[in-house]
């Protein structure tokens, strides 16, 4: 493993497990609730537009909307990077939600919620998660380091975001951060190559799947339209006066 991803992995590991360990000190919860308070005191309506729109960032949307731009852009290696990276991180995020039931803060302390209600448990953000697992790995896979400083700014804020629609409390983004950075510091060698052969197997069995199904739908389609051509001449012919 190299040096950045060691630090990585430790730093996660201290995000994830200092978080999950201060979930059960009360004073955490007062403290998570005045620092969520202190982050939406400076929002405008005009601001809660501009978060509730790119807060899916780090949703699997986000990763599948990000992995397509790439893609596009020649970048085949970085797309499956980010799909795979993304997919495993939302994956480990929803896991360990069913360990951790914790409410959210519109439930528990009737913070304003600025979007519908996710579901699961509210820690770890699995948006948060995916954000920083994908973002960061494709910044180190980036050259130069304003890129690498615009990724890494993409994934505090998709972090930040979730704080400020009401969703999570800020102990919630640290502990999925954590995790994405777990993510990403394992995420080389024989573990990134498994994952995008991984992802290279799932696309070729989704081709594969819609292909025939594009068949299917597009005979439909024309028995349809057919059909109704038929419909439409018969009525026609009926509705027509006897010479």
């Amino acid at each position: 493993m190299s040096h950045t991803g060691l630090k990585r992995l430790l730093l996660g590991a201290a995000l994830l497990g200092g978080t999950w360990a201060a979930l059960q000190r009360p004073a955490l919860q007062r403290a998570d609730v005045r620092a969520g308070d202190a982050l939406r005191r400076f929002g405008t309506p005009a601001l809660d537009r501009a978060v509730t729109g790119t807060t899916d960032m780090g949703s699997i949307y986000g990763v599948v909307g990000t992995a397509a731009v790439l893609a596009a852009a020649g970048r085949r290696d970085a797309a499956e990077d980010a799909l795979a990276v993304g997919a495993t991180a939302w994956a480990l995020a929803q896991t360990n939600k069913r360990f951790v039931r914790r409410q959210r803060p519109y439930e528990a302390d009737g913070v304003r919620r600025l979007i519908r209600p996710p579901t699961g448990s509210s820690f770890p953000s699995g948006h948060a998660a995916v954000g920083v697992a994908m973002l960061s790995r494709l910044a180190e896979r980036g050259h130069g380091g304003g890129s690498q400083a615009t990724l890494t700014g993409l994934g505090a804020y998709v972090a930040a975001s979730r704080v400020y629609v009401g969703v999570h409390y800020p102990s919630d983004v640290f502990g999925g951060a954590g995790l994405g950075l777990m993510i990403s510091g394992l995420w080389r060698g024989p573990v990134a190559a498994a994952g995008r052969a991984l992802i290279r197997l799932s696309l070729r069995a989704a081709r594969a799947l819609t292909g025939p199904l594009r068949r299917f739908s597009a005979l439909v389609l024309l028995d349809f339209r057919l059909r109704g051509r038929a419909s439409a001449a018969s009525a026609a012919s009926e509705e027509r006066p006897a010479a």
